[in-house]
């Protein structure tokens, strides 16, 4: 028999699988969970010696091999490490297998109650997700059509004349799901003879827990055992026992269903779709659908198979990669919705069975990989398209998204891009910060959008550009055809898809008076903007990089509030040097014609990876090695950009800020690396200034709790919102279930705001803010009133925080800032500002 070791990040998962699986097996096959590391403030993690211990003492008992399913992450890794410190006798009989360790788990154990081996228990559990899908058959109408897993016994019909069969009638309340199926599984393998169980034209092999699962077998149906072989009528009779035994399942031992959720988003009503605001503004239009097309494919013989296989498993091994790393950014953009759904895309790429299609139609057709590939994605779409659930016909896309990119990959050809004959409200599945940043705002009137987030680099760059937008519309977006007129409101964040005419002219009303609006902001957007009172305050903007700051400029901005530079280390395969650096810095500050730009260093970490800087991969990214911890780590990245930034400061207004501080100590660590680049060019003979401005983002509630500390070493202070937000309120403001925790606006993170301008002030020190929430015209007045002297947001709402400075009166500000540092909630604190 098999033996089986359960690996996860936590060892209350862990153990809770294992007692799962021997429930379903009574204890007969040889099992070990493990899960966390000793560390009482951190058990959540996986230790690669406790793998390994576990994998032996199963080994010494499980004569036929040990399979090892993990959860997710560094499971995994701990799993390939222990297999490397194992003696290469029983090495040769570990399999790792790739299926979701709780379904998995149960399915290989069942397994190897009947003498299955690794290959074929391996099977089973990657096929086991076909048994929830078959559970929910009741929901959706339909069971969806799945092969036998390879390796898996196939249903064989017993030969004419040998057949005993046995009728009988389900009565178990869920009729043969997980446990009774087991049941019949683990009694079936225990007879040589050939078991099929019929429901209806559907047969499945009694052997095979996931294929008599996805027989969908409910209360009340009539089934057929069929048997053939020397122990046929003993097999029978031993089945006829266990269904009068209930399949050892009692009624009152199966809980009730509960009711499903609603799917999110929800619509508005009638013709209204209901998403998040990504960019204000109202918008009225035809819609321009833009699906990224298929490649055109042709079919092509090859003569050479094996080539082709590898060909595949590289673009393949590619695109997962590349869908990895977009996770991790939209992620580290708090973009929850759009790192789900590329984790789910390259989940798909991982997915065994397409592989396995793929090649095994290019070693029977002998036919190239792209031919091979693309009509095994659209077989398993149109099998999605099939089903009557509108959800699981929606996945037909992700697949064809995620398929697409690895067929681009395998042709060399690039996505199309988004062309539009007439301004129009683009329709998009999700879009990105490439894509956002070549739209041109006198064609795209708005921007509505299946997924994505409101704090996505997309929709960071879609405010720039002045474009309405409404992100994370759902499916509902779907039925969107091309032309199709739309209203657009980026302020509520919907979207009206069969508007009547009177809305579509009360619509256009409305655009007008915005676009006047911001004409006429945009009109005196370079000249300062004063308080009413003649205190001037900088309104500066935000950029990606050099070209940015045109636009930057162009929009009426005083200056580069953060330069955020992580953009030039991204998408490529190696850091740029110093010299491309230091162009990069010196087109942005002369591109602002004299005006400071304020540069931040690198800010990347595990929550947003870069393959040529080995980052580690995290549990926590978001409270992991990010941001300044991450560069000081790294003393030989932190020196290239600290020459390249004290070079460009020659003669120019750049100021260095520094992401992601905690405490003193690593504040002074930067400091210093920061003067011996100084020391180092000056001894080169390069010229460089005797000091350039310095500051910090205090976006750590540590910083903000110690900032009249760390004012002392600073030149200025700059508060980052975002993260600060969500540290704050130990919310993600990606997840819908605690979103309305992550507001900006909330006392709790305006006091921390109040406290660090409290500090820059006694300090003599600057402190302005560059996060979201400064971009928020509405909230101008509150945030000088808090004691902010400078703001700095995307370069399209500018004008607008300019207008709204120059009404505001400083003292009517401060009195506003106490009201609101009273409120109770965020909600007060939006209601005060109207």
């Amino acid at each position: 028999m098999i033996g089986i070791v359960v690996v996860s990040h936590s060892e209350k998962l862990a153990q809770g699988v294992l007692e799962l699986a021997s429930q379903m097996t009574r204890g007969a096959v040889p099992m070990q969970a493990v899960g966390g590391i000793d560390d009482p403030d951190n058990p959540i993690g996986t230790d690669p010696m406790q793998v390994l211990a576990a994998i032996e003492a199963v080994a010494a008992t499980a004569d036929d091999g040990v399979l090892v399913l993990m959860d997710l992450g560094s499971a995994l890794l701990s799993a390939e490490t222990a297999l490397d410190f194992l003696d290469e006798t029983v090495r040769a009989k570990v399999l790792l297998c790739s299926a979701p360790v709780v379904e998995g788990t149960v399915a290989a154990a069942v397994q190897a109650t009947v003498g299955a081996s690794l290959a074929q228990a391996s099977a089973e559990a990657r096929a086991a997700l076909g048994v929830k899908i078959a559970q929910l058959a009741p929901l959706t109408g339909e069971a969806p059509e799945t092969p036998s897993p390879a390796g898996a016994p196939a249903p064989v019909a017993p030969a004419a004349g040998q057949e005993r069969t046995l009728a009988l009638r389900i009565a178990n309340k869920n009729g043969l799901h997980a446990r009774p199926a087991a049941a019949l599984v683990a009694t079936a393998g225990r007879f040589a003879a050939d078991i099929v169980v019929r429901k209806g034209e559907a047969a499945a092999s009694a052997k095979s827990i996931n294929q008599v699962a996805l027989l969908g077998i409910k209360r009340g149906d009539d089934i057929i055992i069929a048997a053939a072989g020397p122990d046929a009528e003993a097999a029978l009779a031993a089945i006829a026992a266990l269904h009068a035994d209930h399949f050892g399942e009692r009624d009152e031992d199966v809980a009730e269903a509960p009711a499903a959720p609603p799917t999110a988003p929800q619509p508005a009503g009638d013709g209204v779709l209901a998403g998040a605001p990504a960019s204000a503004g109202p918008a009225v239009g035809p819609a321009h659908v833009h699906r990224a097309g298929l490649p055109e494919i042709t079919r092509r013989e090859t003569d050479d198979p094996a080539r082709e296989i590898a060909r595949l498993d590289a673009a393949l091994a590619q695109a997962r990669a590349e869908l990895e790393a977009l996770s991790h950014r939209a992620a580290r953009a708090s973009d929850k919705a759009a790192a789900g759904i590329f984790e789910v895309h390259a989940l798909l790429l991982g997915d065994d069975d397409l592989r396995r299609a793929a090649v095994a139609r290019i070693e029977a057709e002998k036919v190239e990989a792209a031919y091979a590939w693309n009509a095994v994605m659209e077989e398993t779409a149109a099998a999605y398209r099939k089903l009557s659930d509108g959800y699981m016909q929606a996945r037909a896309a992700d697949v064809l998204d995620s398929g697409t990119r690895v067929l681009r990959l395998l042709t060399g050809e690039t996505a199309a891009p988004i062309r539009l004959a007439r301004p129009s409200i683009l329709v998009v599945g999700e879009l990105s910060p490439s894509e956002a940043a070549g739209l041109d705002p006198a064609l795209v009137l708005g921007i509505a959008a299946e997924a994505g987030g409101a704090t996505a680099h997309a929709a960071i760059l879609a405010r720039s550009l002045g474009i309405p937008a409404v992100v994370g519309l759902g499916q509902g977006l779907r039925t969107v055809v091309q032309g199709q007129m739309l209203v657009l409101d980026g302020q509520a964040g919907t979207v009206l898809t069969a508007p009547d005419d009177a809305a579509c002219r009360a619509a256009q009303d409305k655009r007008r008076a915005w676009t006047a609006a911001r004409e006429a902001a945009r009109a005196k957007g370079t000249a300062p903007a004063a308080t009413r009172d003649g205190t001037v305050i900088p309104v500066m903007a935000n950029i990606g990089g050099p070209a940015d700051a045109a636009r930057a400029l162009t929009a009426g901005a005083d200056g580069v509030g953060l330069f955020r530079t992580e953009f030039l280390f991204l998408e490529r395969e190696s850091a740029p040097s110093e010299d491309e650096q230091y162009a990069a810095y010196v087109a942005a500050a002369e591109a602002m014609a004299g005006r400071p730009v304020i540069i931040r260093t690198l800010d990347i970490g595990g929550d947003k990876p870069v393959a040529y800087l080995d980052t580690p991969r995290e549990d926590n990214p978001f409270l992991g090695q990010r941001g300044a911890r991450f560069c000081l780590a790294r003393p030989a990245l932190l020196r290239t950009q600290l020459r390249a930034l004290w070079r460009a400061a020659a003669g120019r207004d750049i100021w260095i800020m520094y992401p992601m501080i905690s405490d003193v100590a690593e504040l002074r660590a930067v400091l210093a690396a920061q003067e011996a680049a100084r020391r180092e060019l000056a001894g080169e003979g390069i010229d460089v200034p005797a000091k350039v401005k310095t500051g910090i983002m205090i976006e750590v509630p540590a910083a903000a709790a110690m900032a009249d500390k760390l004012a002392g070493l600073c030149d200025f202070l700059s508060i980052g919102t975002n993260d600060l937000t969500q540290y704050v309120m130990a919310a993600d403001r990606g997840n819908p279930a605690v979103a309305g925790l992550c507001d900006s606006l909330h006392p709790a993170v305006l006091r921390l705001i109040a406290r660090t301008c409290q500090a820059g002030a006694a300090a003599g020190i600057e402190v302005g803010m560059c996060g979201e929430l400064a971009g928020e015209a509405k909230a101008a007045p509150l945030l000088l009133g808090l004691g902010l002297v400078e703001l700095s947001m995307s370069a399209g709402l500018v004008p607008e925080v300019k207008e709204a400075v120059r009404g505001a009166n400083l003292a009517a500000c401060r009195a506003l800032a106490q009201k609101a540092l009273a409120c109770d909630t965020a909600g007060e604190v939006r209601a005060l500002l109207g």
